[in-house]
């Protein structure tokens, strides 16, 4: 919450709580990690309590009119990670803390099921991202894989998702978005998924 105020403080325009990928709230999320024996551990209304109460303790930091995001984890692929029924209770209960909009993240780190490489098909997790999107009133933003503006386009139109967001393909073509903009798509410096300088 502090991190959110200090965000307001310095000129941005939102925050994003990271709740996916496996990191410290996803943690608290899946049965996988999460062996807590308090009000923080076992079921699953118990496990979604830390993400539920950050989103709550940011809000009341930075008031109803800055944006906060929470970045869920759609599928954790890893094994005694959350369910179906688990990711969509969770969106809620976030939704119903006072978060404005929802991107979607995919499998954790430890996780051996690739995400991002470029033996993933592109958009390979928007069966996620509509599971998400069916859960929740919010905006719900699609990602990862998602490097060709006609396939954002896709998820778009289709209503997968509200927003999409990129980050390798930036970094592989910053003018990215103003080529889309440019009608050029076609001179994009297309992101080939070798997660070389990224992420390896």
């Amino acid at each position: 919450a502090r991190t959110a105020e200090w965000a307001r403080d310095l000129g941005y325009h939102a925050i994003e709580i990271m709740g996916s990928e496996g990191y410290l709230i996803n943690q608290f999320t899946a049965a996988r990690t999460n062996r807590r024996q308090d009000e923080f551990g076992g079921s699953c209304e118990n496990r979604a309590r830390f993400p539920v109460e950050i989103v709550k303790a940011t809000r009341a930091r930075v008031g109803d009119d800055f944006p906060v995001l929470y970045r869920i984890s759609a599928v954790d692929l890893v094994e005694d990670g959350s369910t179906r029924d688990e990711i969509v209770g969770l969106a809620r209960l976030v939704e119903d803390a006072g978060c404005d909009m929802m991107n979607t993240g995919f499998g954790w780190h430890e996780s051996s099921i690739p995400t991002v490489a470029h033996v993933v098909p592109r958009a390979a997790w928007s069966y996620a991202v509509r599971l998400v999107k069916e859960a929740v009133s919010i905006p719900v933003i699609a990602s990862n894989r998602i490097n060709d503006p006609a396939v954002a386009e896709t998820l778009l139109r289709e209503g997968t998702a509200d927003l999409v967001s990129m980050a390798r393909p930036l970094l592989a073509d910053p003018a990215f978005a103003k080529k889309v903009r440019q009608g050029r798509p076609q001179s994009i410096n297309t992101c080939i998924a070798c997660i070389q300088g990224c992420r390896d």
